[in-house]
Parts: structure tokens; C-alpha cells; sequence
């Protein structure tokens, strides 16, 4: 019985957790009272629960749960919150448990997780135990995507109240501020066996193959051993307006002038330089490292999700 499966019997043995949830995401004030009605109807006791109203203080509570012998950690909250803790999780025995409760909750929609509380909940009690991959920007590690450009600058500038009033649209309504006054800037993107330099608005770094609603692309897989580098070799703002309509529209890969380059690590150099976009999160700022952690994380996921170990995974066409 291999390390996932033991623990995935234990976990069903026990029925026990402890809950964490970001009641500072967008919908986790409201969820949390039925997070914990939903977890105990289903028969999942909860050795403790800790509702948090302030983020950063999100990893020091993860960490209290892990000293309580929990193999289960379920923590509430957007892609935010996730990025904000996988760092504890990596390389752990003790499995995440996600309830889908910000803005995009765009790696929830990558490992197929229902958006509602009971979907998500009925994932914890009948899904199973997955080992995928996280990102790595220096040496710290992200879950779904990080991005520079249009889009990080938007993120940035889109805040907490805002999102709370108007929800995703709250991006739209940043991004037809920023698209007037936004500049291009010039990237090298370092491959282990390839250099790509382009002027650009935009670059996605994705682990996740959703950013939002919008589906980027069928080749991005959190359980492949690689990350994929997304360019938008963009020059004009009619190019810029063509990204923005895409993801509104949900039709991202329609842009035409989108490259794809699957790799294992990437060197990114920028000039101007520009800060990094993490999961909704500003962090590091060019240049960067930005490389795969393979079977990073163990995480609860629908029975339908694609697993297989690394040892079967094929790295062909990557960089």
C-alpha cells in the first residue's frame, strides 16, 4: 500500500478533520457556519474548526492543525488562501481539503471540485486522495498560476471590498480601467534548451488550466510533472482588448497570437521589471526562477480526477 492510499483508508477510517477557513475570502464569512453543519451532517467530526480574519495568519493556523494529528486539513477560501498555505502542505502526510469559497476558485475548477459546500464536502467524504504538482517561484511554492503583466496588475489593484461587492466582475471592472494606460514590456523567458525573448502585456506561468471561469488551455494538467509558459506576444492595445474579450467570453484560447511552452523550469528576466501575480496574491518581482515541484501536494479530489504517479507520465515536448 503505497503512502496516498494509507492515508487515504485512515482518513475514511477516522472520519475526523480540522477546518480552516478564510472568513476574509470572499464568501467564507457566510460559508463558514455551513461548512461545519454540511462537514458534521455527513459524518466528518471536526477536532477543531478556526475561522480567520486575517490572512496572513493563515500557515501559523494550518500549522497548529497539523499538531493536532490531523491527516485531514480542510481549509475554505479562494485561490488566495490555497497559494497562501500549500507551502505548508508540500511534501507532507496530511491531505488537503478544499472548500471553494472566493472570487475564481480557479485550482478547485482544475481538480474538478464543485463550487457549492455540499459539492465540495461530498468530494471530502467519497472522493480520494491525489498527489499533484505545485509550482515553485524561487522557493516558494504556488498551487494554480502566476502571472505578470496586464493581468497581475489588475489582480493587484482589484481589492478585498470590491470583490466582495461585484464578485468576478470586480476584475472587469479594474481591468477597463488599467487596459487604457497599461504598457508593454520586453521578457526573456530562459529554458533549460531554449531562450525566447518578446514584448509582451501578458505572461501566465499555469500549473492549473483554469484562471477564473476561463479554461486556458487542454494541455495544462496539475498531475503532468511540468508547467506550461503562456505568452501573449501582444503590441497594441487592440491586442490587449482581444485578451480581456477572450477571457469575458471564456474563450482564451481563441487569441491567436498565444504560445504555449511546456517546461519543467524557466529563467524570467523583464524589463521594465514587474511584480508576479500568485493565485491573486502579489509577490516576487522579475527576475525569477520558476520551476515544477512534482507530487508536491496530497489533496482530496473527485473519484473522476486523472491520477497516476510520475513514473508513468511522460515528459515529451517539454523545453
Amino acid at each position: 500500500m503505497t503512502q496516498k492510499q494509507h492515508l487515504e483508508a485512515k482518513i475514511k477510517d477516522q472520519r475526523s478533520a480540522v477546518l480552516v477557513v478564510n472568513i476574509n475570502s470572499r464568501k467564507g464569512e457566510k460559508s463558514f457556519s455551513r461548512a461545519i453543519d454540511e462537514l458534521t451532517r455527513r459524518g466528518i467530526h471536526l477536532v477543531a474548526s478556526y475561522p480567520v480574519r486575517q490572512p496572513e495568519r493563515l500557515p501559523e493556523i494550518v500549522k497548529e492543525a497539523f499538531h493536532r494529528s490531523a491527516s485531514l486539513v480542510i481549509v475554505g477560501g479562494g485561490d488566495g488562501t490555497i497559494s497562501a498555505i500549500v507551502d505548508e502542505f508540500a511534501y507532507q502526510d496530511v491531505v488537503l481539503g478544499i472548500l471553494p469559497m472566493g472570487t475564481g476558485n480557479s485550482f478547485a475548477r482544475t481538480l474538478g471540485i464543485p463550487l457549492s459546500i455540499a459539492g465540495a464536502v461530498d468530494v471530502i467524504v467519497n472522493g480520494k486522495v491525489a498527489d499533484v504538482d505545485l509550482g515553485k517561484i524561487n522557493d516558494d511554492y504556488f498551487a494554480n498560476m502566476a502571472a505578470l503583466g496586464f493581468t497581475a496588475d489588475v489582480a493587484h489593484k482589484t481589492s478585498n471590498r470590491i470583490k466582495q461587492w461585484l464578485g468576478p466582475l470586480a476584475y472587469l471592472f479594474v481591468a477597463l480601467q488599467e487596459i487604457v494606460h497599461h504598457q508593454p514590456f520586453s521578457c526573456t523567458l530562459r529554458f533549460p534548451h531554449e531562450e525566447q525573448r518578446l514584448k509582451t502585456h501578458q505572461v501566465f506561468i499555469a500549473n492549473g488550466s483554469f484562471m477564473g471561469k476561463t479554461w486556458l488551455a487542454p494541455l495544462i494538467d496539475p498531475d503532468d510533472g511540468k508547467l506550461v509558459v503562456y505568452t501573449m506576444p501582444m503590441r497594441n492595445r487592440w491586442d490587449l482588448i482581444k485578451l480581456l474579450a477572450a477571457f469575458m467570453l471564456g474563450k482564451f484560447r481563441a487569441v491567436s497570437a498565444a504560445q504555449y511552452f511546456p517546461t519543467t523550469t524557466v529563467v524570467i528576466e523583464a524589463d521594465p521589471t514587474q511584480y508576479l501575480d500568485v493565485d491573486g496574491e502579489k509577490t516576487a518581482q522579475t527576475p525569477v526562477t520558476v520551476s515544477i515541484a512534482p507530487e508536491a501536494l496530497k489533496v482530496m479530489v473527485p473519484q473522476a480526477f486523472h491520477d497516476e504517479d510520475q513514473g508513468d507520465k511522460q515528459s515529451s515536448g517539454m523545453i
